[in-house]
């Protein structure tokens, strides 16, 4: 009896973790953090953190609209722990350290890394209308102190709840409460 419930325990999960991803669309796949995210320092700042986008997650939408909506979801839905304020205006955060950089279908062979180049003006990467890649990076002077992948489905409409869902989802994995890196054991 205790082997045929755990049997069907694990197919429900199994199932479960199936269904999860079949749709492929609004989830977040990978992150990665460097030591250097600071919570603390991010929530100190004063003025709005800038957001900048590249590409559109569907072709025939203009940069400035897809900025707007990714701007619109990190406020509806993004990270709650601090006081931060989105702009999409370069101008209103001329000087900021911080910078939250996305790059919507964003083609296989991009280098994430790359997002946070000092020398990439806004809406300058070339993006693939076939790919529902998206690459979100926070960025600190030119190097990237986190970075999450994630997809909100090929041809995404931007004006959609599913996709200020994806961007808030996307922007709380990039900008979590806590440094996930100071928590990680120390190798020796």
């Amino acid at each position: 009896m205790p082997v045929t419930r755990n049997l069907l325990v694990c197919a429900i999960a199994g199932l479960g973790i199936l269904a999860g991803c079949a749709g492929g669309a609004g989830i977040v796949y990978n992150r990665n953090f460097t030591t250097a995210y600071s919570p603390a320092s991010l929530s100190a700042m004063r003025q709005a953190l800038p957001v900048e986008t590249h590409g559109a997650p569907r072709p025939g939408v203009s940069q400035e609209e897809v900025t707007a909506a990714t701007v619109e979801g990190l406020v509806a839905n993004g990270p709650r722990w601090t006081q931060l304020n989105f702009s999409g205006n370069a101008d209103e955060a001329r000087d900021a350290s911080y910078r939250l950089r996305i790059a919507y279908a964003a083609a296989a062979d991009f280098d994430r890394s790359d997002l946070c180049s000092e020398d990439l003006p806004p809406g300058s990467l070339a993006s693939d209308p076939a790919s529902g890649r998206t690459v979100a990076a926070l960025c600190r002077n030119g190097r990237y102190v986190s970075i999450a992948e994630g997809t909100p489905g090929v041809g995404a409409d931007i004006k959609s709840p599913a996709f200020a869902d994806f961007v808030g989802l996307i922007g709380r994995q990039v900008l979590p409460r806590r440094n996930p890196s100071a928590t990680l054991p120390r190798r020796e």
